[in-house]
């Protein structure tokens, strides 16, 4: 069966712009998977290796988010990393 897109369909980013407001895909991405994995900030941070603060820049969009702690959530959480670039 074809997937045929609905032309009154809101996309997502739009439906949920109060939320995340003008947030990266990849700082919703992290919040996101915080935010199910139950962890705060803090312990978030300790599992991946990097300071609470960082965590709280990279999910405002205030920090980017590197390849090397991108690898790292991907191997600690069994994600695709490129979900964070």
């Amino acid at each position: 069966m074809r997937y045929i897109p609905d032309p009154d369909a809101i996309p997502w980013r739009e439906a949920f712009r109060e939320v995340l407001g003008d947030l990266p895909g990849n700082a919703a991405n992290l919040a996101g998977l915080r935010y199910r994995e139950g962890l705060s900030q803090a312990e978030f941070g300790k599992a991946i290796g990097i300071d609470q603060s960082n965590i709280s820049k990279m999910e405002s969009g205030k920090r980017a988010i590197g390849v090397n702690v991108a690898k790292r959530i991907g191997a600690t959480f069994n994600i695709d990393y490129r979900l964070f670039l």
